[in-house]
Order: structure tokens, then C-alpha cells, then sequence
């Protein structure tokens, strides 16, 4: 009889003899007599499975005594017991059968227990409070409940739209017309003028239209090859003319002369001569537009981490200066780092005055407030038109804009916080101070409740909470001890905006608004690339867009706002599309006219809608991912009207894509109220 044990036991074989290639001595049965096929340290194996006396034993061999010869004829079933990855159960029970898979899923089922107990521990943290009890949120980092929170509190001591708030939004929305002011006013700075290669000093006595006919190609940019410094003009005769001169060659214009048809004051095309080779406006007017992305997104940043009030005064006084500075310009080079620094600025101001303004107010009045803060903006167009007719000499126009301004410094003092943010930093002194103030103009002073302060200590969120007194040990030990990142009260505002519960939110709002960017500017900026006059369609422009956005507070009220923002985006899209089916240019900017004014509508609508996505920690930032998208997208527009040069309705095309992209994203968007 042998013993045969496998894989890593100790084997036996008590028969030897030539045929068994020494399965049977010492050494093989000391040291396993089976060997695996890696190597190993020479160890006698110990752990001992089961033993196999099966191969040479004549009552195994034997088949059962109630089998018939039919079953005794059949081959022998495989042997499980010979596989490397076997035992001796196998060959009983097989490696997987019915039997076996029908008890896995019976144990399976017991891990289903365990983790009920495991996970439902987070469903057990958010459960309702009654009244009285501390809010839940203090318990629970779910900030969007911790924002309904502080909005109920705030609106039970401030009201939804006071005096005092109809002031402060009233007051703020003069900043949006500032920033519209720097963005728009670029584009009369810029107005095209006819321009031809400038006449030597010797022949300044010729008239403009013989020179042009005599020396240059029709665009201006070329003149002829030859030394002008030969040739004199007397009498109204050409002396020392060259008889060949249709058979001499072009050189590009070092220097141009510009009409003065519509008087003497130069352009900022004039001042720096700006055409032929040297038309770089694009690239100027991109130096802005990267100013306003980066100022975009940072100014949520700061203005979270530091308050909206100081983040808006500081940078209206850099806006302000260097915008004044921006009018003394000596070269393109100075103007259009300046433009930079002006266009972070500008849109800083933007963002944070609007955000500050939704934050002072509550209920219905946030979408209506909201949407009133940015009708300065369509007036400001009239105003910018008219004050480019009157001053047209570009230097003095930008001073116009820019250091009357200053004034609004005066207000710094007074400005008030916003009230959301200053509850969930935690600072309780100053909000209560604002509370009073409001409450004494308001004439609400006796209504405040006593324990107010009790009450917005309760929903001060833990993490920002003042920590109480500490002894001498505790203050020791706690100087020793390193500081604990996770106790400051500031939240990384760009890992909630793409956590799990806003990500989506997020990329929908940065689609929607490079896709109404594209298009409001696309024709707010290039307007006069469709012909007429500049100074009037943009004053028709802008009057009719303020007109559209006090109608479109109606129409939010009475459909809602996202369905409001899917028609202002559909139709301007719409609108842009047919313009392929108008034979005629006039008809081409009467529906480009209504196009804008359909989509100001829309860009007035939009920031209220992105702001009431997200909550007061991350409100300004939220807002400022759309603005990033908006600069991104104002950086394409004067790289989308060059596609004019392939077709001239092109990219009203591009824009009605655009126009039908962002309604389905809009529509992808969760409703609010």
C-alpha cells in the first residue's frame, strides 16, 4: 500500500523498488518525496491534509457491489485528486457544483447584515430637529442646509427687502455700470477710420485723392518702390515724376495719415497706427479678456477668504487708478499690460458686487434684485455711446471713465458686509452690529428679539466656532502640539464646487455661460462689423436690452426662471440662424438687434441662477467658475469674427449653434426658487 499526499504535505510510499524511482526512501519520504516546481528551502513538509492510500489499494479498485457491468464497462472518471490545485474532497464533491453554488449564495446573503450596520450610520446623522433643537447641519457637513439655515435666520432679523437693503442694492448696482464703462468703452476707442499710406514732406501740397490714386494699392498698406525725396509738387504738377512708375514694385507703409472727416481727434487705431501689419487689435482686446478670466476665478477666492466688502473697494480703487494711468499710455506694450491689470479688476468688481447684493436680500427679491443689479449694464451702452460721440479723442474719454469713480470710495465706511458670509465665518460682533444698523434704519430696532445673538451663536458652524478659554496647561499643551489643518473655518471652495453633490451643476454652468458669452458679446462687441453707424446702433441697442430685462422679471415671475432662460437662449440662437434666410443687410441687423437684446436678457437672468446653485461658502466662487467660462469665451470672440473673412454670416452660425447647445444645458439644470 502507498500514501500519497500533494501539493505541499508530507507524502508516504511505502513501496520501493526500481519502477518507483526511490519514492520510497528516507530521504524522499523525510523531506516530502513530492516536490513543487519553485524552489524552496530544504524543510521536511509538516502539514499533513489527508492521505491517499487509494492508488494501490485493491478494495478501492473494486467498483461497488450494486453497480451493474454496463456502469463497470465505462471508462474511470477523471481523478480531481491528481490536480495541482485539488484535494481530496474534490473527488467527492467536485470543484463546483449545483450544491456548492446553492450554499455560496446562502452565505453571501450574510454579508448583507453587516453592512446595513456599517453604512447606515450616515443616514442615521441627518435626521430632522424638532423645534428648539440645535439644527442638525452642526452636526453634518451638508453646507447646502447650513445655507437654508442661515437664510431663514437672517430673513426672520433683516426682512426680505428693507429700506435699508433696497439702499445698499441700489448703490451696488453703480458698480456694474462702471465695469460696463472699461468693457464696452474699448470699442469706440478702436472705431475704424479711413486711413492711406502717409505723403512724404516734400508733397504735402498734393491732394489726398491724387496721392492715393498715384502711389498705393486701394487697401493703403502699399506704395510704390522708388525715392520720393526726387520728386517735387508745384503748380499742381508732378515734377521728376518717373515715367515707369506702373512697372515699379510695393513696399509695406512705414507711416499712415488718417481722415479727419469726423474731426481731429485721434483713435487708439490712430495714435499707435494700428493697421496693415500692425493691426494687432484682437490681441489687444484679448489682453483684457485674460485679465477678466483670471479675475474670474481669483476674486471668489479672495472675496470668500476676505469679505466681499474690502475684496470690492480695493479693487474699484485699482480699477479706478489704472484706468486713469491706462490714458498715458506711450505704447501698445504699456496699454496692454495695463488693460490686464484693468480687466482682472473689472470683473473682480463684477462678480462681487453682484454676489454681495444676492446676499443682502432674500426670498422671491434675490431673483428680482438680482436681475435689476445688472440693468445698469444695458444703460450703460446708451451712456458709453453718447459719451464716445462727445469725446471722441480716446485719452480723454478713458480719464472720463475712470477717475470720476473714485468718488464711490467715500461709501467704504458705511459699505455693509454681507450678512450670510460674516454668520458662517463665525464673526458674531460685527453681524450683530449690522443687524442693529439696519434694524435703527429700518425703524425695527423694538422688534428684535432679545436673544437673537443665542440664536446665531447656534448656527455657527463647529469648525469656525471660538474655541473657549483655555488654562495655562491646555494653552502649553496646545503650543506644543502641531495645528490641525481640518480646524480652520475655510473650506477649499474648489472641492465642493466638483464634489459629488456639484459637479454636474458646475460643468452645465461653465457650458451655459461660455455659450451666452459667445453670443452677447459676439454682438455686443462687434455690432458695427454689420454695418450702420456704431455710436447709434449701439444707443438702439442698449435701450432696447434695458427694456428687455425689466420685462423679463415679469416673465421670470410668472414661468419660472429656468424655463425664462431656456426661451432667452433658444430664441437668440434662433434668431442668429436665420439670418441665412434675409436677403438683405438691413434685415440681417435687425435680427442680430433682437438677438442681443433677447440674450441681455438671458446674461441678466444667469448670474442670479448660478448664485442660487451653491451656498454662501462657495457663492462667489460658484459664480466665478461661470465668469471663467465667460472669460474663456470673451477670448474667442475676436478670433470668431474672423471666420467673416470665409463667410460673412458665419459666425452668426457659430453663434446659433451656440445659442441651441446652451438651452439643452440649461435645461439639464436643477429648477430653483
Amino acid at each position: 500500500m502507498s500514501g500519497v499526499l500533494r501539493r505541499g504535505s508530507l507524502n508516504f510510499d511505502c513501496v520501493g523498488g526500481p519502477r518507483d524511482k526511490g519514492r520510497g526512501s528516507l530521504e524522499a519520504n523525510l523531506y516530502g518525496g513530492y516536490r513543487e516546481t519553485r524552489p524552496g528551502p530544504k524543510t521536511p513538509e509538516i502539514s499533513v491534509i489527508a492521505l491517499d492510500f487509494r492508488r494501490y489499494s485493491e478494495d478501492l479498485k473494486k467498483p461497488p457491489a450494486d453497480q451493474g457491468s454496463a456502469d463497470r464497462d465505462q471508462p474511470p472518471s477523471r481523478d480531481l485528486s491528481q490536480d495541482a490545485d485539488s484535494d481530496v474532497i474534490s473527488n467527492f464533491l467536485g470543484h463546483y457544483t449545483r450544491w456548492s453554488f446553492l450554499w455560496t449564495l446562502l452565505l453571501c446573503l450574510f454579508q448583507l447584515p453587516t453592512t446595513f450596520h456599517l453604512f447606515m450610520f450616515v443616514f442615521q446623522l441627518t435626521t430632522d430637529a424638532g423645534p428648539g433643537e440645535a439644527s442638525p447641519m452642526l452636526e453634518s457637513s451638508d453646507i447646502e442646509e447650513l445655507d437654508q439655515l442661515h437664510t431663514k435666520l437672517l430673513e426672520r432679523l433683516l426682512g426680505c427687502l428693507s429700506p435699508w437693503q433696497g439702499l445698499w442694492c441700489a448703490l451696488l448696482s453703480i458698480f456694474q455700470a462702471i465695469c460696463t464703462f472699461h468693457i464696452f468703452v474699448y470699442v469706440f476707442q478702436i472705431a475704424p477710420k479711413e486711413f492711406w499710406c502717409a505723403r512724404p514732406d516734400n508733397l504735402l501740397q498734393m491732394s489726398v485723392s491724387e496721392w492715393r490714386n498715384m502711389s498705393q494699392t486701394s487697401n493703403g498698406c502699399l506704395l510704390l518702390d522708388m525715392d520720393y525725396s526726387q520728386v517735387n509738387y508745384e503748380d499742381n504738377q508732378l515734377i521728376n515724376w518717373p515715367a515707369n512708375a506702373t512697372e515699379l514694385g510695393y513696399r509695406q507703409c512705414r507711416h499712415f495719415e488718417f481722415s479727419d472727416e469726423e474731426g481731429t481727434a485721434k483713435t487708439l487705431v490712430q495714435e499707435f497706427e494700428l493697421v496693415c501689419g500692425r493691426d494687432i487689435l484682437s490681441l489687444v482686446e484679448t489682453c483684457f479678456l485674460v485679465g477678466a478670466a483670471a479675475g474670474a476665478v481669483l476674486s471668489g477666492w479672495i472675496s470668500d477668504r476676505f469679505g466681499r466688502r474690502h475684496t470690492l473697494m480695493a479693487f474699484v480703487t485699482i480699477q479706478s487708478v489704472f484706468g486713469g494711468i491706462l490714458a498715458f499710455s506711450t505704447s501698445v506694450a504699456m496699454f496692454m499690460s495695463l488693460r490686464v491689470i484693468i480687466g482682472f479688476a473689472s470683473m473682480t468688481v463684477t462678480v462681487v458686487s453682484f454676489v454681495l447684493v444676492v446676499e443682502l436680500v432674500s426670498g422671491k427679491w434675490r431673483t428680482v434684485i438680482g436681475i435689476l443689479n445688472i440693468l445698469p449694464v444695458a444703460i450703460s451702452y446708451v451712456l458709453s455711446a453718447g459719451l464716445a460721440y462727445l469725446i471722441r479723442d480716446w485719452r480723454h474719454l478713458q480719464l472720463a471713465i475712470s477717475w470720476p469713480w473714485l468718488i464711490m470710495l467715500s461709501i467704504w465706511y458705511w459699505l455693509p458686509e454681507s450678512p450670510r458670509w460674516l454668520l458662517a465665518q463665525g464673526r458674531l460682533d460685527e453681524l450683530c452690529e449690522l443687524i442693529e444698523r439696519a434694524a435703527q434704519m429700518n425703524g425695527t430696532s423694538g422688534s428684535l428679539p432679545r436673544n437673537y445673538r443665542k440664536t446665531l451663536e447656534a448656527a455657527v458652524p463647529r469648525a469656525v466656532e471660538s474655541p473657549p478659554e483655555a488654562t495655562g496647561d491646555e494653552v502649553k499643551a496646545a503650543e506644543a502640539d502641531p495645528p490641525d489643518p481640518n480646524s480652520s473655518g475655510h473650506v477649499n471652495p474648489l472641492l465642493v464646487v466638483f464634489s459629488a453633490k456639484y459637479w454636474r451643476t458646475t460643468c452645465l454652468t461653465l457650458v451655459i455661460w461660455l455659450t451666452l458669452i459667445i453670443i452677447y458679446f459676439g454682438l455686443t462687441l462687434h455690432l458695427s462689423n454689420l454695418g450702420g453707424n456704431i455710436y447709434i446702433n449701439s444707443a438702439v441697442a442698449g435701450a432696447v436690452e434695458a427694456v428687455s430685462i425689466c420685462i423679463s422679471i415679469l416673465v421670470v415671475l410668472k414661468v419660472g426662471i429656468r424655463r425664462s432662460l431656456i426661451g432667452y437662449m433658444l430664441l437668440p440662437g434662433l434668431c442668429c440662424l436665420a439670418t441665412n434666410l434675409v436677403p438683405n443687410q438691413t434685415g440681417v441687423i435687425a435680427l442680430a438687434t433682437i438677438a442681443k437684446c433677447l440674450i441681455g436678457a438671458n446674461n441678466a437672468i444667469i448670474p442670479t441662477y448660478t448664485a442660487m446653485q451653491y451656498p454662501t461658502i462657495v457663492r462667489n466662487f460658484g459664480v466665478g467658475m461661470g465668469n471663467l467660462a465667460s472669460g474663456i469665451a470673451l477670448i474667442l470672440v475676436p478670433f470668431l469674427w474672423q471666420l467673416e473673412h470665409i463667410d460673412t454670416l458665419l459666425p452668426l452660425n457659430v453663434m446659433g449653434v451656440c445659442g441651441l447647445i446652451g438651452a439643452i444645458a440649461i435645461s439639464l439644470m436643477k429648477d430653483v426658487q
